[in-house]
């Protein structure tokens, strides 16, 4: 870990070969809020979290109450993953922020985009 999280920092480790990050959000001193494809959206404790790997921590400033209270929401009626709807960035940004999104999401997709096009260019 890379410094002390508070409740309402995201945590980050890397996935499939550093090209793209798994996210959770910190809701309790060792319980972090997280979706995954295997059991959708659940607590963890950090060492689960992390899996092994080195996390990062994002500090998002959230209040703590208003974070507690997403996450509560969020467990009483869980989702499942949805790489394009529900994705763990989706999950962790929505009890964080109030707001679901994913920015590694658009980045690959804008990605796939411009290789079409490059594609479909240079035909």
């Amino acid at each position: 870990m890379t410094s002390n999280p508070t409740i309402g920092d995201l945590l980050i480790r890397n996935e499939a070969l550093g090209l793209i990050n798994h996210i959770g959000v910190l809701v309790a001193p060792n319980a972090v809020l997280q979706n995954t494809l295997a059991k959708g959206e659940h607590l963890t404790d950090l060492k689960g979290f992390a899996c092994g790997q080195p996390v990062k921590v994002l500090r998002m400033a959230a209040n703590p109450f208003d974070v507690i209270a997403r996450a509560r929401r969020s467990l009483a009626k869980p989702r499942a993953y949805d790489l394009f709807a529900r994705n763990c960035e989706h999950t962790a940004f929505e009890v964080a922020r109030g707001i679901a999104r994913s920015p590694q999401l658009v980045f690959w997709l804008m990605v796939s985009i411009i290789v079409l096009l490059v594609i479909w260019a240079r035909r």
